[in-house]
């Protein structure tokens, strides 16, 4: 099985299926994906779309139902076990198909209308260069999106309803660890904030920054409340100290960047 090279190598996200399901479950509000579709990026036609770091084809079941029926959907993915899994989902689907590839190798031809990610160029050393390659998959007008966390907005968002909790207390720690990981080439956790000035650089044209309006709120009255608990308590770097309080939420904060080809 291959590891991601060049995708935060050290990660086998065939392996992280679980991890992979739980996250991205909590991260849109439907409706506001609707939105951009109909109303932000104005998609009324049939369009071709190439996903880059398709994972098991999470954003295939969100866009798909939104954008205009005959749409195409190509999904590309280092994983053979998530791009296996993607292949089952859509089993039968003849708009849809889906190929293992390293992003960093990847050459695809300038014949979508969309090229798009997600949580994909934080994981990449080089994520200008695969901003590049999303550029060259589209025809002259196309469109560019990618939609990427910036960690210290979501920081800044979080919230535990418990009186000893300082919003501040974890800002050195946070700081050190986002520096470290930069540094060595892991994850970027400000890539959100800085994809539009990449979009920019390269070229595209009518660049515009949304920010998605999900928070995630976990609740003592709500089922699976410890479950819950433990991995926000995990996710988000959280003191142990707190895992009696009965209500935490954080803003999600990913960066929606989008920029049209010239």
């Amino acid at each position: 099985m291959k590891k991601a090279s060049g995708i935060d190598g050290s990660r086998d996200w065939g392996l992280e299926k679980v991890y992979l399901h739980s996250t991205r479950q909590n991260l849109w509000n439907n409706d506001y994906l609707e939105f951009l579709v109909k109303c932000v990026w104005k998609i009324d036609k049939p369009v071709k779309i190439i996903d880059f770091g398709c994972g098991y084809g999470y954003l295939a079941q969100m866009l798909l139902p939104l954008v205009p029926k005959e749409s195409l959907y190509k999904g590309v993915d280092i994983s053979e076990d998530l791009i296996d899994e993607a292949r089952e989902i859509f089993s039968g689907s003849k708009e849809v198909c889906f190929e293992v590839a390293d992003l960093n190798e990847y050459e695809p031809d300038a014949e979508y209308d969309i090229a798009i990610c997600q949580a994909v160029l934080r994981h990449v050393t080089k994520p200008e260069d695969i901003m590049k390659k999303m550029i060259g998959a589209v025809k002259e007008n196309g469109l560019v999106i990618c939609i990427e966390p910036s960690r210290r907005m979501e920081n800044a968002g979080i919230y535990i309803d418990n009186r000893t909790y300082d919003p501040f207390e974890n800002d050195d720690f946070l700081k050190q660890r986002w520096l470290s990981e930069e540094q060595s080439g892991g994850r970027d956790y400000q890539i959100g904030m800085k994809a539009p000035g990449f979009m920019e650089k390269l070229g595209l044209k009518n660049i515009g920054v949304r920010i998605n309006d999900y928070v995630d709120f976990i609740s003592a009255g709500t089922d699976d409340f410890e479950s819950e608990q433990r991995r926000f308590i995990i996710d988000h770097g959280v003191d142990e100290k707190y895992a009696d309080s009965n209500v935490y939420f954080a803003a999600r904060c990913h960066v929606i960047s989008y920029g049209y080809k010239k």
